[in-house]
């Protein structure tokens, strides 16, 4: 009898999100492999760092940039800076998304936060002549966090939907217990502090010890998952 309930509510579950959206498929798809959700995991750090490195120079009222107001780029950027306030406003806007996207627990309000900050962006460098790499970076994040958005389409899509068609109960749903492991929330606050350290101590020769620090831990947690991951596939083949 409780199979055949559970079975009810998978199917309303899945007449839900798969016969209305079938494109989401592909994202239900994508979710049980394991190199998409690394790919994910490390997304999500890697837009989180590029916001949170560029928030601290808005944050602590500095210049963004050394190109002079009589060119076009200078010239946006030195009235944003002039504004005072609203710079610091924007620095903690990119600051406080960043953060949250690279926490993995608070990823999919970051991600949201993210999307209207990195499209004014998008827009912004195409308007202005930034040159050939900086539209193409910004498209890139625009499209990651687009992304990063569909991956956790179950979190957000009922907010289209009539009060009286939402039907969803995600506790039917096992655990992704790879997505949510603790392991991934230290690593991204440890980043976190990784990137704001040499702003607060204004230190900036020691870059490349930085970036490797950076790198070696984002390589330590995937070895460290992967090996706790095996010890338990370990143990559960032994019981």
């Amino acid at each position: 009898m409780l199979n055949v309930s559970g079975k009810i509510k998978k199917r309303i579950v899945t007449s839900s999100f798969g016969a209305r959206l079938p494109s989401m498929k592909l994202i239900d798809t994508l979710k049980k492999l394991l190199l998409f959700k690394l790919a994910v995991i490390y997304l999500r750090y890697l837009v989180g760092f590029a916001f949170v490195f560029a928030s601290i120079v808005k944050i602590k009222s500095m210049r963004f940039t050394s190109i002079p107001p009589t060119e076009p780029v200078g010239y946006f950027f030195d009235a944003m800076y002039q504004t005072g306030f609203y710079w610091n406003f924007l620095g903690w806007g990119q600051f406080i998304s960043g953060a949250l996207l690279m926490t993995q627990r608070f990823a999919t309000v970051g991600a949201m936060m993210f999307l209207p900050i990195i499209l004014n962006v998008f827009v912004i460098t195409h308007a202005i002549d930034f040159g050939m790499g900086t539209p193409v970076i910004t498209t890139l994040m625009l499209l990651a966090t687009i992304f990063l958005i569909m991956w956790d389409y179950k979190k957000w899509i009922i907010l289209f939907r009539q009060d009286h068609q939402i039907k969803l109960d995600l506790a039917t749903e096992p655990e992704d217990k790879f997505m949510t492991d603790p392991l991934w929330t230290i690593t991204g606050v440890i980043f976190i502090v990784l990137t704001i350290v040499p702003w607060i101590f204004n230190n900036h020769s020691m870059f490349l010890v930085w970036i490797v620090a950076m790198l070696m831990t984002g390589i330590a947690a995937l070895i460290v998952k992967l090996w706790k991951d095996r010890l338990v596939l370990k143990r559960s083949k032994v019981y």
